[in-house]
């Protein structure tokens, strides 16, 4: 928060937006965030003073889901107290929003809120796009057996991806390769025509592909240099970061190629923009080439930035782009969705389950995607439940948006559960490019707040905070 404050005095913004900083609101904010951090500490310190245990896997997935509860409510005081604007579940939603990297929006005017404010919501997204759990990772030095859990926890990287005999060292890695492509982004952002301002926020949103911006019109009032290079580094950020820190292990660009899940991911993403540019010349669609690819690649890789508004597209390019939200980046990557391994994984399982109809004896186990390696039963296991999660969820929240909001079109209620299960930002009907969430009551905002959690957490490591056998014992 200090460093929002600081942003806010050092950075000019331009005349178009509100260049005050709020300090006293957030003087309130950074208290009352110190204050609880001192409780929260200091209660651990008692409890634990006479248990030199390890930590048990259930007391990793707790931490890493509650972890998530706990900064959001603390990340929604700035957005409470310095944006009088936003009701308290508004707030909420606007930082859980930022952390989860989502980028769906409740702020009407951009131009209206403090530039601290507008910093502070880029800043989330940016620590979101990690996680949570790994600044407390990064801060603790935790490593072994118990740090792996908790990045386990939050991450869509399986743990025996983790082919690194010091943790910390990769984790400490990780991060300054997250925050050198950061530095690039957003000078390639200042070169392209932006001020300084929207050159750092741009670049902290989409390394994290979370897609907040500092403009109402989000992308469509930037030029053509600033668009390619977000593009650029949208489909950079969607890749995972794990497979960027091995090639510069072995400095062997043939590891790049040959990683399964980015060669599918790319394949499907040519695919759509191929598909979606010849659907909308036959259809006379107006937007340009560029507007077009820009949305696709802002779709698939889950950051949620808009050029123009795609609602207005034919309606099989919005049923592409709506595949694409689904589906997601990579794993181990700042992107949301399902994630193309998981797909992949999924497809492969029902293909050899269609074999065994009329092949019962034959065993076919699938394997693991980006490896020879058999796939394990635990993990058929957490893929069935993520997916039958994601459609029971799917189903249900379009259900209570209709009931809770009778004004909303049907395609607008699964478009705004949909978008917040994929963890990515603007969707379709009331919820298009060139609308937001204001609109919505209480109870549908803090709905779509928890929807936004499952999604970042893989619905797993969220729903099973609801178990009383996590619990017990406690």
């Amino acid at each position: 928060m200090g460093i929002a404050v600081i942003a806010g005095y050092l950075i000019p913004a331009g005349p178009t937006h509100n260049n005050e900083v709020a300090l006293q609101s957030w003087l309130i904010c950074i208290s009352i965030t110190l204050f609880s951090a001192f409780i929260l500490y200091g209660s651990s310190r008692y409890l634990n003073k006479n248990n030199d245990q390890k930590m048990l896997r259930k007391e990793a997935i707790a931490i890493a889901g509650i972890a998530w509860f706990v900064c959001g409510l603390h990340a929604a005081l700035p957005h409470l107290l310095c944006n009088t604007d936003l009701s308290f579940a508004q707030s909420i939603f606007e930082a859980i929003s930022g952390l989860t990297t989502t980028g769906s929006t409740v702020t009407v005017d951009l131009q209206e809120i403090p530039i601290s404010l507008l910093f502070w919501r880029s800043l989330t997204q940016w620590l979101g796009g990690l996680g949570i759990v790994m600044i407390f990772l990064l801060l603790q030095s935790k490593d072994g057996t118990s740090g792996k859990m908790m990045f386990g926890a939050e991450s869509s990287l399986p743990i025996s991806d983790l082919n690194f005999s010091n943790f910390s060292k990769a984790q400490r890695s990780l991060w300054i390769l997250y925050i050198g492509l950061t530095l690039i982004c957003a000078l390639g952002y200042y070169a392209f025509g932006m001020n300084l301002f929207q050159s750092i926020n741009h670049a902290l949103t989409t390394t994290a592909t979370g897609g907040f911006g500092t403009e109402n019109d989000s992308f469509s009032s930037f030029g053509t240099g600033a668009k390619i290079w977000a593009i650029l580094f949208m489909l950079i950020c969607s890749i995972s970061l794990f497979l960027y820190l091995l090639l510069i292990k072995r400095r062997r660009l043939g590891d790049l190629r040959e990683n399964e899940e980015t060669r599918w991911f790319l394949i499907l993403l040519i695919t759509a923009i191929s598909v979606t540019l010849i659907n909308n010349f036959l259809n006379s669609e107006s937007d340009s080439s560029l507007n077009i690819i820009f949305n696709i690649v802002s779709i698939a890789t889950s950051t949620g930035y808009a050029s123009g508004n795609y609602d207005q597209w034919p309606i099989l390019s919005k049923e592409i782009l709506l595949i694409l939200m689904v589906i997601g980046g990579c794993s181990g990557s700042t992107a949301g969705g399902l994630k193309v391994s998981r797909v992949l994984l999924w497809a492969r399982f029902s293909k050899s389950e269609l074999t065994r109809t009329f092949r019962p004896q034959m065993e076919s186990i699938p394997k693991m995607v980006n490896s020879s390696k058999s796939v394990d039963k635990n993990i058929l296991g957490q893929l069935f439940v993520i997916l039958t999660s994601a459609f029971f969820f799917l189903i249900l929240g379009s259900l209570a948006m209709r009931i809770l909001e009778p004004e909303l079109s049907l395609t607008g209620c699964m478009a705004s559960v949909i978008t917040t299960l994929s963890n990515n930002g603007p969707a379709f009907a009331e919820f298009g490019p060139t609308n937001n969430f204001a609109h919505l009551s209480t109870p549908s905002t803090l709905m779509l707040c928890l929807f936004m959690i499952l999604g970042r957490l893989g619905f797993v490591y969220a729903l099973v905070l609801f178990s009383r056998k996590l619990w017990k014992h406690y």
